[in-house]
């Protein structure tokens, strides 16, 4: 087996990490590779059984196509802020490594969000975002789904979300959390101008159409700009069937992961344990 380390050398220690990873994953008899380029070059993914991710959910969303395309499960060590993708520490032990990194996990998979504009399409773990080019500018989007008009959006942008991104700028701008399991996506307006104007939570299989009515608007990927699109322009937005495999511990928890991200209150069979534990000391 060959496993792949995929390195942010922008996050401090991280090159350290990775070597002191390597070196358990070949003691456990796992051919290595580690990139430190970015992005990622493609053929780094090519003949590759598992890929560990350093850095934090950034990094994991640079190569989310690749590893889509590959199939390539992957695991992340977090060295970042909130770390819903990147779910493990540099501290990890080397037994629980070695079980992800030889792929005896258990494997989740995230659907991915598609945009195709002039010919060309895109594809994201996370979000779209469009809004006008101009820093405090307005825009305009006329949307129809499955070529039915829904209305004119008018304001700050539009997210359009997969259930992974739906903890990201799409909870910020009061969207929905959609369980990753969920086989759907949802469109969310930044600050509307007509306050009825809600996120709205859309089906796999359905496709939106999207028209920018105003001015010159930006399509941002994961973050990274990929188009600029002027009035009259047209994007089609879809679920396509591929999708992104994480390799989890055994017993992993979405709603664990949430309640720790989100600060949530702690599981009372959780606090139940930690309040034997701590008696019988």
């Amino acid at each position: 087996m060959k496993i792949l380390f995929v390195v942010n050398t922008q996050k401090p220690d991280a090159l350290d990490i990775a070597r002191k990873l390597a070196g358990m994953a070949r003691r456990g008899g796992l051919e290595v590779e580690i990139s430190t380029d970015f992005p990622t070059p493609e053929e780094c993914f090519r003949d590759i059984d598992t890929c560990c991710v350093i850095g934090g959910d950034g990094t994991i969303l640079s190569c989310a196509t690749m590893l889509a395309k590959y199939g390539v499960p992957a695991f992340g060590i977090n060295l970042g802020k909130l770390g819903f993708l990147a779910t493990y520490t540099s501290e990890i032990d080397e037994e629980l490594f070695l079980m992800l990194a030889r792929g005896e996990g258990k494997i989740f998979e995230r659907a991915m969000l598609a945009a195709t504009y002039q010919n060309k399409t895109h594809l994201v773990l996370n979000d779209f975002v469009l809004k006008d080019s101009r820093v405090n500018g307005i825009s305009k989007f006329r949307i129809y789904a499955d070529n039915e008009f829904i209305a004119d959006y008018v304001g700050d942008g539009l997210i359009f979300s997969t259930p992974t991104g739906s903890t990201a700028y799409n909870l910020s701008a009061g969207g929905p959390i959609i369980h990753p399991k969920t086989r759907s996506f949802v469109m969310t307006p930044i600050c509307p101008h007509t306050l009825s104007n809600r996120s709205l939570v859309l089906s796999y299989g359905t496709l939106v159409r999207l028209m920018c009515v105003s001015g010159e608007s930006v399509l941002m990927a994961d973050n990274q700009l990929v188009a600029t699109m002027t009035r009259g322009d047209e994007l089609e937005l879809y679920m396509p069937p591929c999708t992104v495999k994480f390799m989890r511990r055994r017993g992993h928890s979405h709603f664990g992961i949430l309640r720790s991200k989100l600060g949530w209150a702690d599981d009372p069979r959780e606090t139940e344990t930690k309040l034997r534990a701590a008696k019988q000391k």
